[in-house]
């Protein structure tokens, strides 16, 4: 997968920054982060914001919902960053998070709150580059959209919510993850929606049905069953060779 960043893919409805925060009780390490991400060849700061804290009792709502990346210290005082991130998490599951530690012992538990890497501040200049460039391509992933035409307006849909879409006649019903889950009917056919999305992580089960792996739980012959609880018709015909891509997929992610 390329690293590189994708302002278009990363913009977020009304916004064009990816906003990066950097917490930690200590305000010279955590100026001293910030410098060294300002330096790195895949910042840009035309579309990339940094924030820093020293305070982590400033996290409140507004925060969490805003940041895209996320660098917050374990251990800060009489606050326990892995209790922090439990917190940050009930109000956002979008964000990328890296822990910024001494301590290697807290990552069983950070599995808890998806952190995506554990940053020794020890190795961070060895280290902190190649975070940087696979946060960035976790950030483009989650936020990558494909845009349709709904009740004749063009709209985008990202495709970390797009659970599956199914035909409906010469149009596609997409079935999009939120509370509540959401149908959306579209002008594009199945097959045009496979085209666009085939190497995206989405794999034609059915002549009627195209899933987005993420969100599969098990493929048998008597069906793919969903992680939604939902279960699809599976194609017996072209069974082996459904399996196999998924089974190429997941051996990739």
């Amino acid at each position: 997968m390329s690293t590189r960043f994708d302002k278009e893919i990363l913009t977020k409805a009304g916004e064009n920054m990816l906003h990066i925060l950097i917490c930690d009780d200590d305000r010279t390490f955590a100026d001293f982060l910030s410098q060294q991400i300002t330096l790195l060849p895949e910042f840009d700061r035309r579309c990339m914001k940094i924030t820093t804290l020293d305070d982590p009792r400033a996290i409140d709502k507004s925060v969490v919902e805003t940041s895209d990346l996320i660098f917050l210290d374990i251990d800060m005082g009489d606050i326990n960053g892995l209790s922090l991130a439990r917190k940050m998490r009930s109000i956002s599951k979008s964000f990328i998070l890296i822990f910024v530690t001494n301590y290697g012992e807290y990552a069983a538990e950070g599995y808890e709150v998806n952190a995506f890497r554990f940053l020794p501040k020890l190795q961070l200049k060895a280290k902190l580059s190649d975070y940087f460039s696979k946060a960035l391509a976790a950030c483009q992933s989650k936020n990558r959209t494909i845009n349709v035409f709904c009740e004749g307006e063009s709209t985008s849909v990202f495709l970390d919510q797009l659970v599956y879409a199914e035909t409906d006649g010469r149009a596609a019903i997409l079935h999009i993850n939120g509370t509540p889950p959401k149908a959306l009917k579209v002008r594009m056919s199945l097959r045009s929606m496979e085209d666009k999305l085939c190497d995206e992580g989405f794999l034609r089960i059915h002549n009627s049905y195209l899933v987005n792996m993420n969100y599969l739980s098990s493929l048998q012959t008597s069906g793919a069953t969903l992680t939604t609880g939902e279960t699809l018709p599976l194609s017996l015909h072209n069974y082996r060779a459904i399996k196999s891509k998924y089974l190429e997929w997941k051996g990739r992610t």
